[in-house]
């Protein structure tokens, strides 16, 4: 089976009004048929109806049909003038198909309705007035449909007067029974939408026609564009789909919208479709187009429907399947931009395109799966990252243990902690001064303390000197260093754009002719009152060279001994400081970081209810629909997993001194976030790190769990509720529809969505409810394709193409085309459940039952 228009429902230029030289206000006779033909196809436009006035010219629409050939679709029309007691006729418009008995239907209006006067009564056409609802409901009868002229028109509706209650009535009623308005301009339709629709109770279609008289000079205030069929069954969706099957623009509404739809299936030859090749399915060989708004795959059961999709998504690495041979025959061409040419894949090459694909059932093995289906929403709603220790916190709490522990090493040592060796340096200063005091009498005690003074004041000069010689050389090293690197970064960029160099020259020459000198002068000063100082001991009787030299031996183990205890009080004092408020640090950190990813999901969530910044109006509603009336809401729950912390601590530990009982009941007492936070953050009255009672080994370890490896058991658990119950308490059936509503809205704009039997996962109301009109929404926007057994989905989603699989002998085959189109109608009413009954209601939404005149 084949159809004619296989991509489906298409955006085409039609006009539904449209006169030829057989109408009695024709302005130029001498047109030909082939003029209009011409005319008509240089405008692009796909469908017209002809309508001259009070006439149906058979032999021209056949003439006119036989020239269009396939290009353009004539519709046999007529223009019917009606007295609607105002100051003009009312005109009104019948339609008919294009393959209708043209003879026959001309035959019934000319002699059914008032045209009879115009033969029998000798009438001149524009004084006969034909009965307005007699003539509607012939034509009706007739199977054709019938638009009015509306808006601002000088022979419309608009021009009945309203001033008696029973003209308005008629008015009303009148506007009930047609099937079609005709603008008189585009901005008319607004108007029509907040006032007219919502009074008569009905949303009926809106057109702009060209009314033309004169093909020489053919235009129209605005192109009239129909997405369907280029056929009379193609028209009549306008009637089931009033707002979305017809649009008054300049450009084709397919560009309104962004979207990267894939637009062919090629399939080179017959080819297996499983790598076990004892299964004898394949796929026939065909082009299937696909259309860029919603597709819809229909088949009985083992016709391909599903396999076809998921073989493709298996191709492009959507899905996890094994067992398809993805083979070269098959190319897959899809558009990066509407104003783009399609790219062709070759799907054994596994491209990977951008696209969303739900397998069938994936939603309600998900749900099923708490971690999985937390992660899926936190990434939908955009919180992609996981929740880790950041780089920088990494850095410090490194630095924090490492300069911990070395300390630790100088002030807890095992057998010498810090106040022991501080009693044994000051019990070796008290001894070594003692040596100086008793080195000599006291007459030469004065002396000795001057000389002792001297030399500790030359041992600082040294030091002094020492550092400001290594600081000129550090200062040299490192600006050549860096000056090297500019040179190569310069090399590479701009004259405008290059990076001065660095120059130390004053700071060097600082140290080097100022600096240096004074301490120089200073040493030499030092050492020259040390030796005044040895000449007082000219005197001395005894060996003044060893009295000098112990002196200065004594001194300097004193002056070293007092640098010692310095720096063991300062690592004391550091070693508090790291206990107090490094860790304590650390702990506010860890706290801050948990409870910061917790409120980024939560903002995500509300930002992603909202819309991004910039969205229209339109856009915000759709996402307003998408996510649903019943208060879908997402939430933060902190899990604190107190067994897998005192499992991780007792790995390290001795089995034989603690267990997890002693660790939580005795020395650590965390079971809860709170007793967590309270201790990592040293909570006054609360056991922290640093607690007496905790042994060092145990300690240690608990610092590298608590501080080191908590993300192993804190964890960020996503809430999602519906109308404030929690979705734990759903059915899978809602549950899989409160995950589709976030995925839809989560790429409502962009990516085509391929889904695998959605009324499988999701709720049944929701999908009779809801879903029909998200589909009908979100396909604006991004191609949606899906395989369904569902008839409502198929046909009230409007459908822009069904594609039907069939099976012949496990040769899989694949025909498309409109809702509209016969054979496609057929099948669906055949295969799906409730089709027949889908499509009367659709037919049905928008009507009303016969008006009584």
């Amino acid at each position: 089976m084949a159809t004619k228009y296989s991509k489906g429902s298409e955006w085409r230029k039609w006009d539904l009004h449209f006169h030829t030289p057989s109408s009695y206000d024709y302005e130029n006779k001498g047109i030909t048929n082939d003029d209009i033909i011409e005319t008509l196809r240089r405008n692009n436009i796909a469908v017209v109806a002809i309508t001259d006035h009070h006439f149906i010219d058979i032999v021209r629409i056949k003439e006119l049909q036989r020239l269009a050939g396939e290009e353009i679709t004539i519709l046999p029309g007529i223009e019917i003038l009606s007295d609607a007691r105002g100051r003009e006729p009312l005109h009104f418009i019948g339609i008919f198909p294009e393959d209708s008995d043209i003879e026959y239907i001309w035959g019934q209006l000319e002699n059914k309705t008032a045209l009879c006067r115009i033969k029998g009564e000798h009438k001149i056409i524009n004084e006969v007035y034909c009965d307005f609802p007699e003539t509607v409901g012939l034509i009706h009868q007739l199977g054709g449909i019938v638009s009015i002229h509306a808006g601002s028109k000088s022979n419309g509706l608009e021009k009945i007067p309203n001033k008696l209650p029973h003209i308005m009535a008629q008015k009303e009623d009148i506007a009930k029974c047609v099937d079609i308005f005709e603008l008189g301009k585009p901005e008319d339709q607004s108007d029509y939408r907040s006032i007219v629709f919502p009074d008569i109770k009905r949303v009926l279609p809106m057109v702009l026609c060209s009314d033309n008289h004169n093909i020489a000079a053919y235009a129209t205030k605005q192109n009239c564009w129909i997405k369907a069929n280029p056929t009379f069954k193609g028209l009549l969706q306008i009637l089931y789909e009033p707002e979305d099957r017809v649009r008054i623009q300049e450009v084709n509404p397919i560009l309104d919208f962004e979207k990267s739809p894939f637009t062919n299936i090629h399939i080179a030859n017959k080819t297996h479709v499983f790598e076990d090749k004892t299964d004898n399915t394949f796929f026939a060989s065909q082009d299937i187009p696909l259309n860029s708004n919603l597709i819809s795959i229909i088949g009985g059961r083992g016709t391909g429907k599903s396999v076809l999709i998921d073989y493709i998504a298996t191709a492009f690495n959507k899905s996890d399947s094994t067992h398809y041979d993805i083979s070269p025959n098959l190319i897959v061409s899809r558009q990066k931009s509407l104003t783009e040419a399609p790219i062709s894949h070759v799907l054994s090459e596994r491209p990977n395109v951008p696209f969303m694909y739900i397998s069938q059932s994936q939603i309600k093995d998900l749900v099923a799966d708490k971690a999985r289906f937390t992660q899926n929403i936190r990434e939908t709603i955009g919180v992609t990252d996981e929740y880790t220790l950041s780089p920088t916190y990494k850095l410090q709490v490194d630095d924090t243990f490492n300069e911990y522990f070395r300390i630790f090493n100088i002030v807890e040592e095992k057998d010498l902690n810090s106040e022991q060796k501080k009693a044994n340096i000051n019990q070796d200063i008290k001894k070594f001064t003692e040596l100086i005091a008793n080195i000599t009498s006291s007459e030469n005690k004065t002396k000795l303390e001057n000389y002792q003074k001297e030399i500790e004041n030359l041992q600082k000069t040294d030091w002094w000197l020492n550092q400001i010689l290594a600081l000129r050389s550090d200062i040299i090293a490192n600006v050549d260093n860096a000056n090297t690197r500019i040179k190569n970064l310069n090399e590479h960029l701009k004259p405008e754009h290059q990076i001065p160099f660095i120059d130390a020259t004053s700071t060097i020459e600082h140290i080097s002719n100022i600096l240096q000198p004074v301490i120089k002068q200073s040493k030499a000063g030092i050492q020259q009152r040390i030796e005044d100082t040895k000449k007082t001991f000219e005197n001395f009787k005894g060996d003044i060279t060893t009295l000098l030299s112990n002196v200065g031996e004594y001194q300097g183990k004193v002056l070293s001994l007092h640098a010692n205890l310095k720096e063991i009080e300062k690592e004391e004092e550091k070693y508090k400081e790291i206990k107090i408020n490094w860790f304590k640090n650390l702990g506010n950190q860890i706290r801050t970081s948990i409870e910061e990813y917790a409120t980024l999901i939560t903002s995500k969530w509300e930002h992603f209810k909202a819309g991004s910044d910039g969205i229209s109006e339109e856009r915000r509603i759709l996402l307003s629909t998408i996510l649903g009336r019943d208060d879908l809401n997402v939430s933060v729950n902190i899990q604190f997993d107190a067994n897998t912390m005192y499992r991780l601590i007792m790995q390290k530990l001795d089995g034989r001194s603690y267990s997890t009982e002693k660790l939580q009941n005795i020395y650590l007492k965390i079971n809860t976030l709170e007793d967590f936070y309270n201790f990592i953050q040293q909570k006054e009255g609360h056991l922290n790190i640093f607690a007496t009672s905790i042994p060092n080994e145990l300690r240690w370890r608990a610092m590298q769990v608590l501080f080191r490896d908590y993300t192993q058991f804190i964890s960020h658990e996503i809430n999602v509720s519906s109308g404030g119950k929690p979705i734990t308490k759903l059915s899978h059936g809602q549950q899989g529809t409160i995950y589709l509503r976030l995925q839809l809205a989560a790429r409502a704009f962009s990516e085509t969505i391929i889904y695998d039997q959605p009324e499988d996962d999701l709720d049944n109301k929701f999908i009779m409810q809801d879903l029909v009109t998200i589909f009908k929404q979100i396909k604006k926007y991004r191609q949606v394709i899906i395989v369904s057994h569902n008839a409502n989905l198929v046909v009230n989603s409007d459908s822009e193409q069904v594609i039907i699989a069939e099976n012949n002998e496990g040769v899989l085959s694949y025909t498309s085309g409109a809702l509209e189109d016969t054979e496609i109608n057929s099948k669906i009413c055949e295969i799906l459940e409730g089709g027949k009954i889908a499509f009367l209601n659709r037919e049905q939404k928008y009507q009303l039952n016969s008006v009584n005149f």
